[in-house]
């Protein structure tokens, strides 16, 4: 049951009642399937909402998840760590020559 407390299974029918939905078909393994029957069997919840209620969890509005450090945080210390020799790349022109130009 703590999984299934995890993602607050127990909101009102009325919080999932969405008019605007779009359907989704989509094919699970047998072993998935049958944990999905049993939790909605437990919970009296039907599957769609419990499919629902995850993907919410897992895809959140941003589209980013929320729990753990960004791309930047993970690499910020990185930054500026490798020296390629030259000062700028962009501000001297002969390392710009062909910059953006289609090769064939």
């Amino acid at each position: 049951m703590g999984l299934l407390k995890k993602f607050a299974l127990c909101a009102p029918l009325a919080l999932w009642q969405v008019w605007d939905v779009s359907t989704l078909t989509i094919e699970l393994p047998d072993d998935l399937a049958a944990r999905l029957a049993a939790a909605s069997a437990q919970t009296h919840v039907p599957p769609a909402q419990l499919v629902r209620t995850v993907l919410e969890k897992a895809l959140p509005a941003a589209g980013f998840p929320v729990e753990g450090p960004s791309a930047y945080d993970l690499m910020k210390d990185g930054f500026g760590c490798v020296s390629s020799g030259v000062r700028d790349l962009a501000t001297n022109p002969k390392h710009m020559e062909g910059f953006g130009q289609w090769r064939r």
